[in-house]
């Protein structure tokens, strides 16, 4: 039995080591291409624009939301692929909703860039941190938890994600938010394995992470698109946009296969947009 577990680790080492060999390639290959073209629509009322990975740009009746910013062009040594949209240059935000502490979800340098003012929502572990950061509206909030004023309501749901940044300690919570406004709502998964935690969430738009699944290993954290897609039918909802890929190369997938398994579903209520694209609803 002692002999079997140590092959077993040591079978995982090589893995992890054939892995970050691959991830390391792909990413210098980058260094030497031109980033991919978008599209650079505006922000306008009743509207999702795709920033990129998981940051997306929500307007609901003209209150601006934005999900886990990443507005860099590199996260360490990953080159981002696709340009930025131009609007970040002067984008104000009325609230900043945080699903987990992973730094392509939590990234300190962009929450730098947003305005201070704006209202954050935080996981477990992060309260303090983004306070320091100069936010002073910051709000913790559990799955479960809802945080409502004047102008929204946003409901916590468990994702099913290890959330802690490094791995280590308790804080390991992921959330996905829906969001609600007037008539209008929205679900942001975040990044999730597949879960029934979403079952019968009535909204008019899901955010569904459609990356990050390769290698096989990466399912424990991480959904497929068909296993996003399944999440999403067990949903109310009307449509789906894909999220989390088409930006940063931090798994082996290509992004030509998300899309093939996508169009694959032959669904039209799954709206596959560009980075930079403009969704109204």
């Amino acid at each position: 039995m002692e002999t079997l577990r140590k092959e077993v680790y040591i079978l995982k080492i090589f893995s992890n080591i054939n892995f970050l060999f691959h991830l390391t390639i792909n990413n210098i290959l980058e260094y030497f291409k031109k980033r991919n073209e978008i599209k650079s629509d505006g922000i306008k009322k009743d509207s999702v624009n795709w920033f990129g990975h998981a940051t997306t740009v929500i307007n609901i009746a003209d209150k601006v939301i934005i999900t886990d910013p990443v507005l860099c062009g590199f996260l360490g040594y990953f080159k981002r692929v696709a340009d930025r949209p131009s609007y970040v240059n002067n984008l104000k935000v009325d609230y900043i909703l945080l699903s987990h502490g992973h730094m392509d979800h939590l990234n300190f340098s962009s929450l730098i860039r947003l305005n201070k003012d704006a209202i954050v929502i935080v996981p477990k572990g992060y309260k303090n941190i983004l306070r320091l950061l100069g936010f002073k509206k910051v709000f913790l909030l559990h799955p479960g938890d809802v945080y409502e004023d004047k102008y929204i309501k946003i409901t916590t749901y468990e994702a099913n994600h290890d959330g802690r940044r490094f791995y280590i300690g308790n804080d390991y919570e992921s959330n996905s938010y829906l969001i609600e406004r007037d008539s209008k709502s929205i679900f942001f998964a975040g990044d999730t394995a597949i879960t029934n935690n979403f079952k019968g969430i009535d909204c008019d738009i899901a955010l569904m992470p459609v990356g990050c699944y390769k290698p096989d290993r990466f399912s424990y954290m991480h959904c497929t698109p068909e296993q996003s897609y399944e999440m999403f039918k067990m949903m109310k909802c009307s449509t789906m946009i894909p999220i989390h890929y088409k930006t940063f190369k931090i798994s082996l997938e290509s992004f030509e296969d998300t899309i093939d398994s996508l169009i694959e579903l032959k669904d039209d209520n799954i709206k596959i947009i560009d980075i930079g694209e403009t969704y109204s609803f």
